[in-house]
């Protein structure tokens, strides 16, 4: 018998946790000022029927107050899956005008109530200056939360921004479920005032008015008090918690756990803290050694989530902590004398055998202790825990969030353990040396007959846990895999369907026997065989990785199958049999590989004890391959390595997947867990969309792959009620799949696009998916539900890369095939891009009867001269994909240095034979300056004219390909302009030493540069380049952009940057007012966020003045205030280039809050009433050349943009109105046909209303 004592620090400590206490003064003078701010539940915890009674709550409560711009004011925000504010401290001045903002205030209704995130918009936004906030002033701030239910988030982050600020916080809370929460986050528990019920709500009014007057009146007042912690040796503490308590409970739980933490020393030298959670299984939450600093653990924390479940396996909870935790490679410093202590925390008595699991712990000298609530059983606390003083019986774990030192002192304290015998090593300790070099493939074939029946089911998952705990589960070392089978068999995963243990277990928890009376196991076996032990779905008996089948039963087959056996070990797998009740052991150690790998037991409830017998022999029995385990060098290396790859999901993010998004969550976790992720190796991009995409996270956002696999697990559902794949397919080539944003693609590195939806999209797909494909991207569909088959079809690079199935929980099945490709190494990637590639020609410009002109321009300058060759083989490789005959494309080539050089026009030959005869005879021109822009001028007046064979006035595409390698001597800027305003299609090939930025200003579009560092090197280059030229090969008004084509459809935008240049001048003194109106209104329609669109606005009239930059104001709110508080400018004259100049070089810039270099569209709307004295012309072409959209060209149809004319002077006139014409010819020709209409005065205001 082992006794033990339990060793306490020299001196012991009295830990309390900081906090904030309210204390009651008298102050003589009492300044009457406070800013307020009432938080109201918004969620489906409230409902739409009683809202008005919380929303007649705040109404008296404001009633009871004075409210003013000087006293007291007042702000108010909605919570539930995101906070709302309905106004800020600053909107309005007087009582009236805050009565009835409150009373307007719509019910917004969310299954989510998420209180964290509207304690955090509370405490950076509502409360600052910008809104009003005078905290610096000394005015006192207060926080009234009114709440009906608990929080779906984690709300330590934000209370303790509140707290830090000095914010006397008080809460209302409606029913008790929330009370623990509120009693948290206030300033003091005595701040909380409950109503029973909602009808109760209103009269809490008369409760509150004492507490904010208080407030106002500095007679309740904070005075911070601090308890030193003294210090703490060195200790690993585990925190393991039940996570079938609810997310009440563990939301609590996570709290103190913070709250411990907080006074802890953290550190790799100092203290370690590691949580699991469990339910039937464990789940590894934070390793000791995951965080080395007290903010990372925090936040870390902060992230968990519960886990729901219903039966609790503390047994398998203890064993997990014990081979999977408390090791040497996981932080335990156990080998090196550190104490190890266990905090077990459940409400449940454990479905398993604690015993031997809790006695393994006591032999290794972990000192674990037990906390209890509710249906824990105190006598098996007392089993499990080290002493019988540690187990600790509560009636609710939230009390520990008031009264914490019960457990903190002794974690706290406690050093270590004297063990007075010495004992023998463990079994247990030789069996985790040996799991950790176990390889195998092993699957479990489960009778699922009446023969083991639902009674005897959990006995047979016990059995299985049991084994599956002692393997070291993961892609590289053990896999498992589990089918059952009756009269037919079925398979519940495969060896490549789960890549943790977890997930395994997770499963096996779910598994429900399929029934039936007759047992077919012989055909079971050969299904196994043929279907389980492949390549294709885990098998790695080809890397010579050991088979093992354990086939379970209960009952005897109704067919004879030692044959079947026998050809399963001739196959090289290892056949186990573990039986009971009915089955026919005789005959099963036929079966089994050897008989004594044959286990039988007579009941069912014995089966458990099994684990043990069979485990040693499951780990170390070969069968008949050719290389043994032993011969197996195990990697510490990632399932998939060295390839270099780029991966987007296009997720659907509409509300009909709310239900199902853990699901999608949970299938790109599994996508991407076996992959190398890496900057410089596999780099992951997330999209949710709905009616516009939403993007999560960049291929360059995050750089490794805990980060990534991070991101996923904390992704919400972005909402929406319907879809529009085919504007998402366009958001992800243009945006998500460009090197701004990570896209390796010119590089080479292989662009894979997985698209998965719920739904069928609104609007077309093939079209966006096909230029995804011709620009080399190999896209996947997923689709479920109800999901249109076709439009996955149309999505995917080929019928096969599309998957369809009918429900979320079946999206394993669809992982494991994208892994098979999406893994693959690169040389048997190259065979799929070169599939895509004949795909991408096999759609060819012969199909498509296009008309194309297409001129070359080519650097013949001193420094191309060896490399000339290559350019010559480079443009024969592009002209031999053409169609080339004189009603379809025509092809020119120039050649330039010091001056340009037309070596043949567009109509000088016929037939692609003549031309790429004539390319083939050129010759180096030589010269050593590089004039481009002479040699765009060139083109532009010589080339793309009608005698030269150009077919502009027709319509016909216009396409320059510019290859040059190195800056250009005279200025590009103004003959690249002019080529636009043509419509002329400029693409730049840069080599060596060539001027991106040049080039990117020359060219039609940024994205349509290429650039590489040797001539040679022009051939990887050529898919690129030819699947562009297709894609600007339909009808001109389709595939040539507008003159500012840079700037993506808004429709399309999730961001924008929105810049009002307001004429403020003495002319439109009298406007002003409706034009601030017109203003307003556009603001209220656009989605105003930090990550949403932004708003400045400048007014002029001699001179521009910035009212408020793009990143002055984050909220909608905030925006529309600063417009009505806008004075009249006034002043002459009106010099509209200068402040076009200016909102250029002092606003869209990224230290004023742009986003253009990130790829944000900029935007600008000028409002004038009068013409400008300065020239317009410069600074509206240097806004053009940055890619700021002023005016926009239109597509006029019926259905597309429509147009009305208005002109006035005293009064205004309508010439045409929106519906007057349907085509953009009647357009023109109205406008052509216009007269001054002159008159004084010029009376803008009237001519806006």
């Amino acid at each position: 018998m082992r006794k033990h004592r339990l060793l306490p620090l020299c001196a012991l400590l009295g830990v309390l946790f900081a906090g904030l206490l309210p204390k009651l003064d008298a102050q003589e003078e009492a300044q009457e000022s406070a800013d307020l701010v009432l938080l109201i539940d918004g969620s489906e915890n409230v409902g739409a029927a009683n809202f008005p009674r919380v929303r007649d709550l705040a109404m008296k409560v404001i009633e009871g107050l004075d409210v003013s711009k000087e006293t007291i004011r007042v702000a108010v925000a909605l919570y539930s899956a995101d906070p709302e504010v309905q106004f800020f401290l600053n909107t309005h001045e007087n009582k009236a005008a805050v009565l009835d903002a409150v009373k307007a205030i719509q019910f917004i209704g969310s299954d989510e109530a998420n209180l964290g995130a509207a304690l955090e918009k509370v405490a950076e936004s509502l409360l600052s200056p910008a809104s009003g906030g005078r905290a610096e002033e000394g005015v006192p701030q207060a926080l009234v939360v009114i709440s009906a239910g608990p929080s779906n988030d984690d709300f330590s982050a934000g209370d303790r921004a509140l707290k830090a600020a000095s914010v006397i916080t008080f809460g209302v809370v409606v029913g008790g479920a929330a009370t623990a929460e509120l009693e948290t986050i206030a300033t003091d528990k005595s701040f909380v005032l409950s109503a029973p019920d909602f009808r109760a709500v209103a009269s809490m009014g008369d409760q509150l008015l004492p507490y904010i007057n208080g407030v106002a009146q500095r007679t309740i007042v904070i005075q911070n008090e601090f308890t030193e912690a003294l210090e703490v040796g060195k200790r690993d503490i585990i925190f393991l918690i039940d996570s079938t308590m609810g997310a009440t409970m563990i939301n609590s739980l996570r709290e103190f756990i913070k709250r411990f933490v907080d006074t802890m020393p953290i550190g790799p030298d100092q203290v370690q803290v590691g949580v699991a959670q469990f339910s039937n299984a464990a789940r590894l939450e934070i390793d000791l050694n995951a965080y080395g600093s007290k903010e990372d653990l925090s936040a870390a924390l902060g992230r968990l989530k519960p886990r729901p479940g219903q039966a609790v396996n503390i047994g398998v909870a203890l064993d997990f902590v014990r081979t999977n935790m408390l090791r040497a490679d996981k932080g335990s410093r156990i080998q090196q004398g550190v104490p190890q202590l266990v905090l077990l925390m459940t409400s449940k008595k454990s479905s398993d055998s604690v015993g031997q699991a809790a006695e393994a712990l006591q032999r290794m000298g972990v000192m674990t202790l037990a906390a209890g609530s509710k249906a824990a059983d105190e006598q098996e606390l007392k089993q499990i825990a080290f002493d019988e003083s540690l187990v600790f019986m509560l009636k609710d774990f939230r009390i520990l969030l008031r009264n914490p030192t019960v457990i903190v002192s002794p974690l706290s304290t406690l050093s270590g353990i004297v063990v007075t015998e010495v004992p023998t090593e463990p079994v247990v300790e030789i069996s985790t040396v040996q799991t950790q070099r176990v390889v195998r493939d092993i699957v479990f074939m489960v009778d699922g007959s009446s023969y083991i029946g639902g009674a005897n089911l959990p006995y047979v998952q016990d059995f299985i846990v049991g084994v599956v705990n002692r393997l070291d589960v993961r892609p590289d070392r053990v896999r498992i895999g589990l089918m059952q089978f009756a009269e037919n068999p079925k398979i519940e995963f495969y060896l490549n369907t789960h890549n943790t243990k977890h997930d395994v277990l997770t499963s096996i928890g779910q598994l429900r026997l399929m029934g039936g009376s007759t047992l077919n196991t012989g055909v079971a076996m050969d299904y196994a065989l043929t279907n389980m032990f492949q390549a294709s779905t885990g098998s790695r008996k080809r890397q010579g990785v050991q088979q093992v089948l354990l086939l379970i039963t209960g009952g005897p087959s109704q067919e004879e199958f030692k044959k079947i056996a026998d050809k399963v070990a001739m196959a090289g797998v290892l056949t186990f049999t573990v039986s009971a009740g009915q089955a026919d052991e005789d005959y099963l150690k036929t079966v089994a590989f050897v008989p004594n790998l044959a286990y039988h037991e007579s009941s069912f409830s014995s089966l458990p004890n099994v684990v043990e017998q069979i485990m040693t022999p499951l780990i170390t029995v070969v069968g008949d391959t050719d290389i043994s385990v032993t011969d197996i060098e195990i990697t510490e290396e990632a399932a998939v390595i060295g390839g270099e790859r780029d991966v987007a999901f296009l997720i659907d993010g509409s509300d009909n997947v709310r239900t199902d998004f853990p699901y999608i969550r949970d299938f790109i976790i599994k996508v991407i867990e076996p992959l190398d992720i890496g900057q410089d190796r596999v780099r992951v991009s997330v999209v949710q969309h709905s009616e516009r995409p939403a993007p999560n996270f960049y291929l360059n956002t995050y750089k490794d792959k805990a980060e990534v696999l991070r991101a996923v697990n904390d992704l919400r559902l972005a909402g929406g009620r319907s879809l529009n794949t085919g504007m998402a397919l366009k958001f992800m080539k243009d945006t998500i799949l460009s090197p701004v944003h990570g896209s390796r693609a010119a590089q080479n590195v292989p662009q894979f696009l997985i698209v998965l939806t719920g739904g069928k999209s609104k609007d077309n797909v093939k079209e966006s998916a096909g230029a995804l494909k011709t620009d080399g991207v190999v896209p996947f569909g997923v689709g479920v539900k109800d999901a249109d088959p076709k439009q996955i079809e149309d999505i995917s690079h080929n019928p096969s890369f599309a998957f369809n199935v009918k429900e979320f929980s079946q999206l394993n099945t669809v992982q494991q095939k994208l892994n098979s490709y999406v893994s693959l190494p690169k040389e048997q990637l190259k065979v799929i891009l070169e599939q895509a590639s004949v795909h991408a020609n096999a759609i060819s410009v012969h199909t498509d009867a296009v008309k194309r002109d297409i001129v070359f321009l080519l650097d013949g300058s001193d420094g191309t001269r060896s490399g000339f060759p290559a350019v010559r083989d480079f443009v024969q490789s592009i002209v031999d994909k053409l169609s080339l005959e004189e009603n379809r494309d025509r092809v020119s080539v120039v050649q330039y240095a010091d001056k340009p050089e037309a070596h043949f026009y567009l109509n000088s030959h016929k037939t692609k034979d003549a031309i790429i005869n004539a390319v083939s005879n050129m010759r180096h021109k030589g010269g050593r300056s590089l004039n481009t822009g002479a040699a765009l001028q060139f083109v532009r007046h010589r080339v793309f004219t009608a005698s030269s064979g150009s077919r502009r006035l027709e319509g016909v595409p216009q396409i320059l390909i510019l290859l040059t390698s190195k800056k250009s001597r005279d200025d590009v800027k103004g003959p690249a302009v002019a080529l636009k305003d043509l419509e002329i299609v400029s693409m730049g090939v840069g080599v060596g030493d060539a001027n991106v930025r040049e080039l990117e200003m020359i060219s039609f579009q940024p994205g349509f540069t290429y650039q590489v560092t040797e001539f040679s090197e022009l051939p990887s280059i050529q898919p690129q380049l030819v699947a562009m030229l297709k894609s600007l090969s339909k009808d001109t008004d389709e595939s040539v952009a507008p003159v500012t084509p840079e700037i993506p459809d808004l429709e399309d935008a999730p961001q924008r940057d929105i810049v009002f240049l307001l004429d403020g001048s003495d002319d439109t003194r009298g406007g002003f007012p409706a034009i601030l109106g017109f203003v307003q209104r556009v603001v209220e329609n656009v989605n105003v966020g930090e990550n949403k669109d932004r708003v400045s606005v400048v007014q002029y009239s001699r001179n521009p003045e910035a009212h408020f930059l793009l990143n002055t104001y984050p909220e909608k709110q905030s925006v529309l205030s600063s417009i009505r508080s806008l004075q009249h400018k006034g002043g002459r004259p009106l010099n509209t280039g200068a402040a076009l100049q200016y909102v250029k070089d002092n606003v869209f810039t990224s230290s004023s809050g742009s986003r253009g270099q990130e790829g944000v569209p900029q935007i600008l709307i000028l409002l004038s009433g009068g013409r400008s004295q300065d020239d317009v012309g410069g600074a509206a072409a240097a806004l053009k050349q940055d890619r700021i959209r002023v005016v926009e060209k239109l597509a006029v149809e019926e259905n597309k943009d429509q147009v009305s004319v208005v002109q006035y002077s005293r009064e205004p006139e309508a010439h045409f109105y929106l519906n007057t014409y349907t085509t953009k010819e009647d357009v023109v020709d109205s406008v052509r046909g216009l007269r001054h209409k002159g008159g004084r005065p010029l009376n803008t205001g009237a001519a806006l209303q």
